[in-house]
C-alpha cells in the first residue's frame, strides 16, 4: 500500500486484519488474550489513519493518542507496542513486541 493510502484502501486492510485476530477465533485464554491486544492495537491504528488531523500529527512523529500531547507536551515519536506498516508493499506485517 502506498504511504498515501486513502481511507478506504486503510479501512479494507483494517478489516482483513481485525478478523484475522478476532479474539473468538482463538481457543486457549492466553491467545485470546493476546490476539485482545493485537485486535485493540489494529483498531487504534485505524482510528489515526483514518482521521486526517491524527495522521498529520502521526506522520510528523508525534503519538496521536499519547494524552501528554493532547495536553500540550512535547511530541514523541509514535511507538505503539508493535511495528504498524501501512505503507509497505503488498500485505502488513506487524512485529509485536510484548513486556
Amino acid at each position: 500500500m502506498a504511504r498515501n493510502a486513502n481511507k478506504q484502501e486503510i479501512i479494507k486492510a483494517y478489516r482483513k486484519l481485525a478478523q484475522q485476530w478476532h479474539p473468538d477465533n482463538f481457543q486457549s485464554e492466553d491467545e485470546k488474550k493476546e490476539a485482545e491486544k493485537k485486535f485493540i492495537d489494529i483498531a487504534a491504528a485505524k482510528e489515526v489513519l483514518t482521521d486526517p488531523e491524527m495522521r498529520q500529527k502521526f506522520d510528523s512523529g508525534e503519538d496521536p493518542l499519547d494524552p501528554e500531547n493532547q495536553q500540550g507536551g512535547s511530541g514523541h515519536p509514535h511507538q505503539w507496542p508493535f511495528e504498524f506498516n501501512p505503507f509497505g508493499s503488498g500485505n502488513f506485517h506487524f512485529k509485536f513486541h510484548f513486556n
